[in-house]
């Protein structure tokens, strides 16, 4: 695996950049281990990862040296751009590049551009499944930003966010090429060895496939089970499920069945008992499902579907008759492991 990383010249009042400092650290090989490995079936092996690092100029020929690289056939599967917020006490993920340049002062070469888009395409959006991330496993503290400024270090996520969409180059698992931009603290607030952890945690999350943890209601009304059918529109339209949803932060299965059942059928249930866990992969993740027995003390109207968010329709279906219709993923399984039980 081959990873770019890139911090900046010192500029304005700073003797050094500590986004340099931190990228120039990385001068051999790094090992990475996979960061979602308690949630995955199968254990992955760790990666010996490649870093090639770059020192940006704090000028516009800096904020377009990476996507000169890619335009010239350099290929990586993830780039990581690393730069100041000086007024920032924690390390930032930015999670969007604007489409504008309005520098308040001067970059390095002289330049001062006002109120000016890069592109007039709108902004961008950074290529890693951040959704996915859980920032509490981080090795150090951090947070999410959708502010990377109007400075060069938005200019240089921008440019490189829009030569990967212009060739649009994807990573192994044929995802866009993930490429994000982490802003560092001054050093006094944030050590070097703190945000080089930082970095390998980033590492991490941008090469492995991550794990989704969902949680599925197992419903009974004598010998069927409440399914519901995908609304049109959704990837997986017209396909039958047991509803439930994605686990949120520091929720366990219970607490999410419960509120997921709320907030898509308009149902009060209570999480009984854990059934299973399943596993399915698709293409930009892998999905682990808790199934979880439910219980409802209301009576559950399958015609009514006013209350319904992600579903056009509930059904009753008998135990012997779950193998006739289209599921989704492991929800076969599921419905494969009731009919011997």
């Amino acid at each position: 695996m081959r990873v770019l990383l890139t911090g900046f010249h010192p500029f304005a009042h700073h003797q050094t950049n500590i986004s340099w400092q931190v990228a120039k650290s990385f001068t051999e090989n790094v090992i990475v281990t996979d960061p979602w490995s308690l949630q995955r079936e199968s254990e992955i092996d760790d990666l010996d990862v490649r870093i090639d690092v770059t020192e940006l100029s704090v000028d516009l020929d800096g904020s377009k040296v990476v996507s000169q690289l890619l335009r010239n056939g350099n290929q990586y599967d993830a780039i990581i751009h690393i730069g100041l917020a000086e007024k920032s006490l924690l390390p930032r993920i930015e999670r969007v590049a604007k489409d504008i340049i309005d520098m308040r002062i001067e970059d390095n070469s002289g330049r001062k551009v006002v109120s000016t888009s890069i592109s007039g395409k709108g902004d961008l959006p950074s290529n890693i499944q951040h959704c996915y991330w859980k920032l509490e496993n981080f090795s150090n503290q951090l947070m999410f930003s959708d502010d990377a400024g109007e400075f060069l270090c938005n200019e240089t996520l921008y440019r490189t966010l829009d030569t990967i969409q212009q060739l649009q180059l994807k990573d192994q698992y044929e995802r866009k090429l993930p490429c994000l931009f982490l802003h560092l603290p001054l050093e006094e607030n944030y050590s070097i060895i703190d945000c080089c952890e930082i970095v390998k945690d980033c590492i991490a999350h941008m090469l492995f496939l991550p794990v989704v943890e969902v949680a599925a209601a197992l419903i009974e009304n004598g010998d069927s089970f409440l399914i519901a059918k995908r609304i049109e529109g959704d990837t997986f339209e017209n396909k039958w499920e047991f509803p439930g949803g994605k686990l949120e932060l520091e929720e366990t299965p219970f607490m999410a069945i419960e509120r997921e059942i709320k907030e898509e059928l308009a149902i009060d249930v209570k999480a009984i008992s854990h059934v299973g866990t399943w596993h399915h992969q698709l293409i930009d993740k892998e999905i682990c499902l808790h199934l979880i027995k439910c219980e409802s003390d209301n009576y559950i109207d399958i015609a009514s579907t006013k209350n319904l968010t992600a579903h056009s329709q509930l059904a009753w279906h008998p135990t012997d008759e779950l193998l006739e219709i289209e599921w989704i993923g492991s929800d076969k399984k599921i419905a494969q492991f009731l009919q011997r039980v």
